[in-house]
């Protein structure tokens, strides 16, 4: 009769397992995101970005000859699981290159990824992690939070808009924004009057009392820094109290068909910031998109599948000119090929992402900083304007 194993036994042996199936990839990737839990309505950008480095693979052999591993992990939206899911993808999976989450986790863990030496691409937009200087192994991938908020603010004034009400979940991607914000002085400055801000539960089903502090202040607009769930709630509880949806400016996050599908008329006029091209749109990505479909299932079909497949074209070109630098071969030492890989994306200029967001630059460690607005019209987002510059 076998003995049983010992659980430490276990998982030395899965250890010992892990190590060499990481090192026989040429190059890997990890991405994770909210799979499951409160933000998974906007986790295509995740699915995104994994899908184009397997379109790499499928069609190109993958990066610059290179097969690419690409290792797909679920936070949940749960800080703890996150910086666990880092660590592995650092340490045992021997990720040339890591692509996470949230705000918070950023925030985590902006010194930890210096220490260990290895690009990391948030989907936080938050400016606080945002500086080549200081966090210099650390990317975002376009207009900060607080830039998009005074993009919306500027495009509220120029239709007349005085008095400003802000409105943000109690997690670090709703408060730390705002903060930054009425730091600055930056709504003062441009001549308008912030009359209250409200801070919600991130997980609230029901904002009645909320909105109607809302509309006991009489605010000519208020920005929303939340997600599609928050957003969902905010706009339905508002239609409950007698405030219109075109009262309400959200962020990037607040772009996704669920707003018009599930509210109906509650949505329209709602306004939110866009820093990518929509899915479907006819732009030379889209081919990529469906020649990729055509084999492969789609999980999310929006802009945030639109923002993963750029990060895929970003992450792809920086590992691709690394590789190109060391004679076609990756760097045999993976502390060598990270350096290498955050040099190469600091020094991308003009990338073409086949549409999705203007030729950028990535010096800044931001890339595109243009932006515009869309809103909702007839049950749908549509585009309103041209690019302008969130700097």
């Amino acid at each position: 009769m076998r003995k049983p194993i010992s659980r430490l036994s276990a998982i030395l042996a899965a250890l010992a397992l892990a190590a060499p199936l990481a090192a026989l990839a040429d190059v890997s990737v990890c991405v994770w995101g909210t799979i499951t839990g409160p933000d998974a309505g906007v986790n295509g950008m995740s699915y995104g970005t994994v899908a184009y480095l397997e379109h790499l693979n499928q069609t190109q052999g993958g990066i610059a000859g290179q097969k690419v591993k690409v290792l797909l992990l679920d936070g949940r939206y749960k800080l703890d699981e996150e910086l666990k899911i880092y660590r592995r993808c650092v340490d045992q999976e021997n990720a040339v290159l890591v692509k996470g989450w949230s705000t918070g986790s950023a925030k985590a863990l902006r010194e930890q990824v210096q220490q260990d030496g290895v690009p990391f691409v948030s989907e936080t937009f938050s400016s606080e992690v945002l500086d080549p200087a200081k966090y210099p192994f650390l990317f975002i991938q376009g207009a900060t939070y607080e830039q998009q908020m005074l993009i919306g603010l500027r495009a509220a004034k120029a239709q007349g808009a005085r008095k400003v009400m802000l409105m943000h979940g109690d997690v670090e991607y709703g408060r730390a924004p705002v903060a930054v914000v009425r730091k600055s002085g930056d709504i003062e400055k441009m001549g308008l009057e912030l009359v209250d801000t409200i801070e919600f539960r991130y997980d609230a089903q029901d904002l009645t009392a909320q909105l109607l502090r809302v509309k006991s202040k009489s605010p000519d607009v208020v920005y929303i820094q939340a997600s599609t769930p928050q957003a969902l709630v905010i706009l339905r509880d508002a239609a409950k109290v007698g405030l219109s949806a075109k009262l309400f400016i959200g962020n990037m996050y607040n772009i996704h068909p669920s707003i018009p599908e599930q509210l109906g008329a509650a949505a329209e006029g709602f306004r939110a910031i866009q820093l990518y091209s929509n899915y479907g749109d006819a732009i030379p990505a889209m081919k990529e998109i469906e020649a990729f479909k055509a084999r492969n299932t789609v999980e999310k079909q929006d802009l945030y599948f639109m923002k993963g497949w750029f990060g895929g074209k970003f992450i792809a070109a920086g590992i691709a000119s690394a590789i190109q630098k060391n004679g076609g071969k990756p760097p045999a030492d993976i502390k060598a090929f990270r350096r290498a890989v955050r040099d190469a994306l600091e020094a991308l200029k003009d990338l073409d992402s086949g549409g999705i967001a203007p030729p950028s630059t990535w010096a800044n460690h931001q890339g595109p900083t243009q932006a515009r607005m869309a809103e909702v019209k007839g049950g749908k987002y549509v585009s309103a304007g041209e690019w302008v510059n969130a700097q």
